[in-house]
């Protein structure tokens, strides 16, 4: 009797389709689907999951991993888009007798491929790439409504070069010219500049991408943006702090004391090519305590965008991070100045350089406060 009972209930259990809905805040066509899919839920008992792409980096992830799956072109993403029991990708919208006759399908077996309102041959296997006409207005841009969108160039090249500027950025292209100067003269100063700037420029580069990718994989997108938010505030308080009660070491984004001594003798024994590029790896590691502030800032801000955009803020962010150590470098070798005169340009103008550092650093939190109030 309980075997009897157990399969009359097996059997009366309505089978779930499952559908990933995949939308923008605002988008139209992502609302009538919406309301469509509501309207059909209790014909076909629909279990739909909805992903907001707009302003969820970790969502859009999500979105694009499923393009990258079907194997339909990313740069025509979209929404709606919807994946029906992980085989039936839908893009943009469909008529309401289009969705019927898709879930019916669904009932024995969903069509494995791509599909849109005017690609609709679900008896085919939808392995060829559809093609949607361009004044088809069934589908809406991916837009990226995140801290990203808000980070404009002006804010990104202002946030490296003060992040550039920084006294220990200085301290150490200072210290390693001035030795292979002593060294080597001009010319192999010139080289050991350059290559320390381009080691460094990648060094960042992979520090950058190794933590977005983290922030990502980690799905910590949004409590990371919250962390670097108040970490803004922190920062710009410091630097304020440095410009009237400047102390070396103490409160501010500079160098701790105890590192300065590793910097030195790292720099100082790099006179070859060779030592000047693990020198630039070492120093990289050295700087991160103070130039990681901006850096992460603008991380924060670029993880929740998960576009190719972010790369190329990126690598903007990094090549006028390291343009002050190359004008550095050229200056001295073309003898408009020397290391100590450039040394003595620190000391005399730190306050300045750290009040400069704290404005960005509000302007940054201000941003980012945005976008957090923006988001709840």
């Amino acid at each position: 009797m309980k075997h009897f009972l157990a399969l009359v209930l097996l059997l009366s259990v309505t089978y779930a389709i499952n559908v990933e809905f995949y939308y923008g805040e605002g988008c139209p066509h992502c609302a009538l689907t919406k309301q469509t899919l509501d309207k059909l839920d209790s014909d076909y008992n629909l279990s739909v999951t909805p992903h907001e792409v707009y302003h969820d980096a970790e969502e859009r992830a999500l979105l694009i991993a499923e393009y990258e799956k079907f194997g339909y072109d990313i740069s025509k993403a979209g929404v709606p888009t919807s994946v029906v029991e992980g085989k039936t990708m839908i893009i943009g919208s469909l008529e309401e007798e289009q969705w019927k006759l898709l879930f019916e399908k669904c009932e024995v077996g969903c069509p494995a491929g791509v599909f849109s309102a005017l690609n609709f041959d679900i008896e085919e296997d939808g392995t060829e790439p559809i093609t949607i006409p361009e004044n088809d207005t069934i589908l809406d841009p991916i837009k990226e409504k995140n801290g990203a969108a808000t980070l404009t160039i002006p804010v990104l090249i202002g946030a490296a070069l003060v992040d550039s500027v920084n006294p220990c950025t200085i301290a150490v292209m200072v210290l390693l010219i001035g030795a292979i100067l002593l060294a080597k003269g001009k010319q192999s100063a010139l080289i050991s500049g350059i290559i320390f700037s381009v080691v460094i420029f990648l060094m960042y580069m992979l520090y950058g991408l190794g933590i977005m990718k983290a922030i990502t994989a980690l799905e910590i997108t949004n409590a990371f943006y919250t962390v670097v938010t108040a970490g803004a505030f922190i920062l710009a308080v410091m630097e304020f702090n440095a410009y009237f009660n400047y102390k070396p070491g103490f409160f501010a984004v500079e160098m701790p004391m105890w590192l300065r001594p590793h910097a030195k003798k790292v720099t100082s024994g790099a006179t070859s090519p060779a030592g000047v590029a693990v020198a630039a790896i070492l120093c990289s590691l050295f700087l991160l305590p103070c130039s990681s502030g901006p850096y992460l800032l603008v991380l924060g801000m670029l993880a929740k965008a998960a576009t190719f955009q972010s790369l190329s803020y990126l690598i903007v962010y990094n090549l006028f991070f390291i343009i002050p150590m190359l004008i550095i470098t050229v200056a001295i070798h073309i003898g408009k100045t020397t290391a100590e005169e450039i040394g003595e340009l620190k000391d005399r103008y730190i306050k300045h350089i750290h009040l400069a550092s704290g404005v960005i650093l509000l302007i940054l939190f201000f941003i980012m406060l945005t976008q957090v109030i923006g988001s709840l």
